[in-house]
């Protein structure tokens, strides 16, 4: 069973619900390394889905290792 909480986005202060690491919607996104780090940079928590994948696709790619969004948090 995947339970979900509420969060507020970082950047627009929506709110969304997460499912944690094993089971969250932002585990389809993939970003890469570069793009992780510069989140991690601007953001202090999550991204909610219209934001990240916002980000997703206009933040430049520092590699072709492609991770999932929520790796190494």
């Amino acid at each position: 069973m995947i339970f979900s909480k509420e969060k507020r986005c970082s950047k627009c202060g929506v709110a969304f619900d997460c499912g944690g690491l094993l089971g969250c919607w932002c585990r389809d996104l993939k970003l890469d390394r570069a793009q992780l780090d510069l989140l991690k940079q601007r953001y202090v928590d999550c991204l909610c889905p219209d934001c990240l994948g916002q980000f997703a696709t206009v933040a430049p790619a520092g590699s072709s290792n492609a991770k999932p969004a929520n790796s190494g948090k």
